[in-house]
């Protein structure tokens, strides 16, 4: 193999040059990248607890957001950490049922969140995520979370639990879970990645204030939506009610 071939498959900074670019990355002292994950105040989800192990940040927004998203086709992956990820999914249908959900996992104290879904992949309004490492893990959690879900007031059997892997993203865009694949390229460069780049994706929490604005966020998503749950935690109507004229019609 020529230099060439070799420095370039040691190669991260071209894979990285849009975050080194945009300050989003920086190089450290020690000659590693450090990438300033940051707590967003702008999102849809109540972060109950973090995951300990699951390093979203790494795995999902540089190893697949930034470098798989920019190899030729036939090379893009699924991160292989990623694929030891399964998620027990509950659907809320209205606003107080994902109250009562968020309630409920904060009583079971397990790795998860609850919030609005804005993505237009996703069928429904509202939904519930539990983060597992493993299937037998998450398995045993899906067992858990079942049970919680019949015997909480405001949700109940017919609220929707199922178990799946990984993230919505990947299935849309490299096909179903259950036919992904670790391939060796995909392991030299995961490597490159995990050896180089530092993130701060720790044990971050949620501030209070941050999580009472994605509760302020629900309740108006909730009223755009035709949810009229969203009158249980309001003193009445978001907005009055404009003026009709179609009574004077003969």
């Amino acid at each position: 193999m020529g230099y060439y071939e070799q420095v370039k498959g040691q190669d991260l900074i071209t894979k990285i040059q849009g975050l080194l670019s945009s300050g989003s990355c920086k190089l450290r002292d020690d000659g590693k990248f450090m990438f300033k994950s940051r707590l967003s105040w702008d999102t849809p989800w109540h972060h109950v607890r973090m995951h300990p192990m699951i390093k979203c940040t790494l795995w999902h927004q540089i190893m697949f957001d930034i470098v798989s998203r920019n190899l030729p086709a036939e090379q893009r992956f699924v991160p292989s950490s990623c694929q030891h990820c399964y998620k027990v999914v509950v659907r809320p249908r209205t606003l107080k049922q994902l109250f009562a959900l968020l309630e409920m996992q904060k009583k079971m104290d397990l790795p998860s969140k609850c919030g609005i879904e804005k993505r237009e992949s996703v069928h429904g309004l509202y939904g519930g995520y539990f983060y597992n490492l493993g299937l037998e893990a998450g398995r045993d959690c899906y067992k858990k979370v079942r049970v919680a879900v019949n015997d909480t007031p405001g949700l109940g059997p017919d609220v929707t639990v199922l178990l799946k892997r990984a993230c919505t993203e990947y299935e849309h865009e490299l096909g179903p879970s259950d036919k992904w694949e670790i391939t060796d390229l995909q392991l030299q460069i995961e490597g490159l990645i995990e050896t180089l780049m530092a993130t701060n994706d720790t044990m971050q929490r949620q501030p209070e204030h941050v999580q009472r604005y994605v509760h302020l966020k629900w309740i108006e998503w909730a009223y755009s939506m035709g949810d009229p749950t969203y009158k249980e935690f309001t003193d009445g109507p978001l907005y009055p009610d404009y003026v009709t004229y179609h009574h004077l019609v003969e």
